[in-house]
């Protein structure tokens, strides 16, 4: 498997990996280089089979705090459960700890397998909302877990 940064060519095969796992399209501003986030891609044999992104966030939003965060990862359904997710956060974590001691993520509370996996990587509890960054879980329903790994 290779990690590496993601680029507009990389865009229809992010859409097929987001369509077959039902969440929304990445757009060409997700996937765009900026300096504040990192896009990455995993690929087995040239066939990219997930996509992941950090987000940086200059200011605090009510309690969760300002930094760099761990944004969406999306790994292809047949694919799944063999590390690459694993693989696509360490790389996210590692180019945030060039920049920043610090790293941010939130889930759904239900989202154990996601939980498990940023524990395992040293990601420890912060916190319980409603709502981070204008994202709510379940429509409200559930809470959202707020994790931060420190180096």
């Amino acid at each position: 498997m290779q990690i590496r940064e993601a680029n507009l060519d990389n865009l229809e095969r992010a859409g097929v990996i987001c369509d077959a796992s039902d969440r929304a399209r990445w757009t060409r501003e997700i996937v765009a280089p900026i300096s504040e986030r990192a896009v990455l891609v995993a690929a087995i044999q040239d066939e990219i089979v997930g996509v992941a992104k950090t987000q940086f966030h200059g200011e605090p939003d009510g309690e969760a705090p300002t930094g760099h965060y761990l944004g969406g990862v999306i790994v292809s359904p047949n694919s799944r459960r063999r590390g690459i997710g694993s693989a696509l956060t360490r790389a996210r974590v590692e180019w945030i700890w060039s920049r920043s001691s610090s790293v941010y993520y939130f889930a759904n509370e239900h989202n154990t397998a996601s939980i498990r996996m940023h524990e395992a990587l040293g990601f420890q509890f912060a916190g319980r909302f409603a709502e981070i960054r204008g994202v709510s879980a379940d429509d409200g329903r559930s809470e959202l877990v707020l994790f931060q790994a420190c180096r």
